[in-house]
């Protein structure tokens, strides 16, 4: 069926042209979408834990909370590992074969995690499981880059609105799902319960990736085969940046440092949020599984809303100028967590602040990374120091609060002071930025008058 499909498509092309270049259009949408439906389960795992970690380590094993915050952040020890595993299995497997065998460890990984294995072997399963998830990612953004052809950079931005409804979508769905499974007890019983239902739901999302991956792997095999050639080059902020108002802001290319910073201080502050709120909401506040879920799912999903207009807008105001202004006002909505977390209605308001305003960060900052010229490489890179700095956030949180109060048992003010201090850190970063900008703009006016 395969090989009389592809007859088809040459005799199209030859008689018609224009029949072959809808034809072709047509495909490419199809499978921008089912790569969207790939990226939304695939990342939905990551989350899923976020809203129970409290149920999932310190009911289910005694854990302390400075464990349960590991938890989510030892992953990242895998990541790092997983780069020169991509090198070398780069080189002797395509990305659709590579998705499907990563998937399906995921699954193993994720299954295990949810047996009770005890602390300490969940989080060597969590560090190992963080190679695979970087391996799944990096296949499916592969796919994404090729299918995009010459426009690369904006097929990535693209696909990070499924990504980020995955992650909203699975902090929510674990929170339900323990609700639903464990009710409202807190005992050890009823982290196994919510264990199961957790990882194993994070299982199944992983084995229909797999199950999808292989089903249409000719599909994506397909794809596979093309490497675009003008692909990195056209994210060369060159031409872009004819199209915004110049001025002081203007995006001329800038260079790829400035956008591994905001990538960290973006994803640091969003490591308190997934890993260091949850447990603060719980321990300290009574807040129900269900309404951590929501509470955490809230900023991600509409991230992954807000991600398309904000690309849109840098397109036409500047992504630096979108950039600067969605720092301040996500600073401002950051520092306001601990002062409206005792109340929930103020607390749904701060979070949707967020959300929107985090959505605006990452197309611009993505943009950034992309208009800095060579995409594939600042792309990598931009996703690199987001990680590290997920990995910092959530282990200087844990510093930050055994410094500031008890270190046996820090307060519920000793965690509010980290959460203003992260959102100083990240407000710092944006004038930074800002200010390196002006006074890069006022030495190149200086430079083109001497001449």
């Amino acid at each position: 069926m395969y090989q009389i499909s592809c007859v088809l498509r040459v005799v199209v092309q030859k008689c018609n042209p224009g029949a072959a270049s809808l034809a072709a259009a047509v495909n490419r949408r199809s499978t921008l979408s089912l790569i969207a439906l790939l990226l939304v389960l695939s990342a939905m795992p990551d989350t899923m834990a976020a809203p129970v970690l409290k149920e999932l380590f310190v009911d289910r094993y005694g854990a302390t909370v400075k464990e349960a915050q590991v938890f989510m952040a030892i992953n990242l020890l895998g990541a790092v590992a997983a780069v020169p595993l991509l090198v070398w299995w780069r080189r002797r497997a395509g990305p659709v074969r590579m998705l499907v065998i990563a998937s399906l460890a995921d699954a193993v990984l994720l299954g295990l995690l949810a047996a009770p294995i005890g602390l300490w072997s969940s989080l060597a399963v969590r560090a190992a499981e963080g190679i695979t998830d970087v391996v799944v990612f990096a296949s499916l953004f592969d796919l994404v880059r090729r299918n995009s052809g010459p426009h690369a950079a904006r097929g990535l931005g693209l696909a990070s609105t499924p990504l980020l409804l995955g992650l909203g979508l699975g902090a929510v769905a674990g929170g339900l799902a323990a609700q639903r499974v464990a009710g409202v007890s807190d005992d050890a019983a009823s982290g196994s319960d919510v264990a199961l239902a957790v990882f194993g739901v994070s299982a199944l999302a992983s084995v229909l990736v797999a199950i999808g991956a292989l089903v249409f792997r000719r599909w994506l095999g397909g794809i596979a085969a093309v490497e675009p050639e003008t692909g990195p080059l056209v994210a060369s902020g060159a031409a872009h940046a004819g199209r915004v108002p110049l001025g002081r802001l203007d995006d001329r290319p800038r260079p790829l440092l400035w956008s591994c910073v905001m990538a960290f201080f973006d994803r640091a502050t969003g490591g308190l949020i997934t890993t260091t709120l949850p447990l603060v909401l719980a321990g300290f506040l009574g807040y129900t599984k269900g309404q951590r879920g929501w509470l955490i799912g809230l900023p991600l999903l509409l991230m992954a809303v807000c991600t398309g207009p904000a690309g849109a807008l840098c397109d036409r105001v500047g992504s630096l100028r979108v950039r600067i202004a969605a720092g301040v006002v996500y600073a401002l909505a950051f520092a306001m967590i601990p002062f409206a977390a005792s109340n929930q209605a103020a607390m749904a308001v701060t979070m949707f602040a967020v959300g929107i305003s985090a959505g605006a960060l990452f197309s611009s900052s993505l943009a950034i990374a992309a208009e800095s010229g060579g995409s594939t490489v600042a792309l990598g890179s931009f996703r690199a120091a987001g990680d590290v700095g997920f990995f910092a956030g959530t282990t200087l949180s844990i510093v930050l609060a055994s410094a500031i109060g008890n270190e046996a048992a820090p307060g519920y003010a000793d965690y509010a002071s980290v959460i203003v201090l992260f959102a100083v850190a990240h407000a710092v970063s944006t004038a930074l930025i800002a200010g390196t900008a002006v006074l890069a703009s006022r030495r190149g006016a200086r430079s083109n008058s001497a001449r």
